[in-house]
């Protein structure tokens, strides 16, 4: 009788707690990680989709930075102030000088941008928000004069108040003149400019839970521009607070 032989049983082999371990950290950091990756995605995943595939919170700034120029209505970039003297005279025929009257001053002028003309647009690809204003022109002037370091010579015409007074607006219709058209004043009130809506822009994407997605372009639009006033036209005053 022929008989089977036996199976070789496997061998037992005990298992070593080590692998278990690694398996159960395994399993732990994956946890982990889908947690982190989930929360990543409620808490930023909106913000990241608006910034890569919308328009960020470009639309949001735009708004609000458009509402705050029409709020400003108003705004003072630059300033200066001139001292100096101007010496005025009054001929008479076949006499010849019979008034000359050396008047010290000091002279201030403010150039503003009037933000009410402020043109603002979106460049949604580029995430880029376009603002357009006009040039700064020169207002709010003042002509100080030193009354005690004035001097006349009126022996033959006396100084009345009304020649006084016509002088004061010879000059500072002069100096009011030459200030706006000078280049550096020009210069200098236009990168000023540049500065306040950069800065005003920063101040606006701060506010937005969504933070800096954007960025700002100022640009001068002379079609933009106010008709200038002269001293006769615009008499002094104070402007608002920007």
């Amino acid at each position: 009788m022929n008989q089977v032989p036996p199976r070789d049983e496997p061998e037992y082999r005990p298992r070593r707690r080590g692998h278990g371990l690694r398996r159960f950290f395994r399993t732990l950091f994956l946890l982990i990680l889908c947690f982190a990756l989930a929360y990543v995605a409620v808490r930023f995943g909106p913000n990241l989709y608006r910034r890569f595939f919308g328009d960020g919170n470009t639309s949001w700034i735009s708004e609000r930075f458009g509402e705050e120029l029409k709020a400003k209505n108003e705004l003072v970039v630059y300033e200066t102030t001139l001292t100096g003297q101007e010496t005025v005279a009054q001929n008479a025929w076949l006499i010849g000088k019979v008034q000359e009257v050396v008047v010290p001053y000091s002279f201030s002028v403010s150039f503003v941008v009037d933000l009410s003309h402020a043109a603002v647009s979106v460049d949604t690809p580029a995430d880029l928000i376009v603002v357009r204003l006009p040039a700064p022109v020169a207002k709010y002037q003042k002509l100080t004069v030193d009354e005690e370091k004035m001097k006349k010579f009126d022996l033959l015409y006396p100084l009345t108040p009304e020649r006084y007074a016509e002088i004061k607006n010879q000059i500072e219709q002069k100096l009011f003149d030459e200030c706006r058209a000078k280049p550096e004043y020009l210069s200098a009130a236009w990168d000023s400019t540049v500065h306040n809506m950069e800065s005003l822009f920063k101040t606006i994407a701060e506010q937005s839970s969504d933070g800096v997605t954007c960025t700002i372009q100022v640009l001068q639009d002379d079609s933009l521009a106010e008709v200038t006033q002269t001293p006769s036209e615009a008499p002094a005053a104070t402007p608002a607070a920007a």
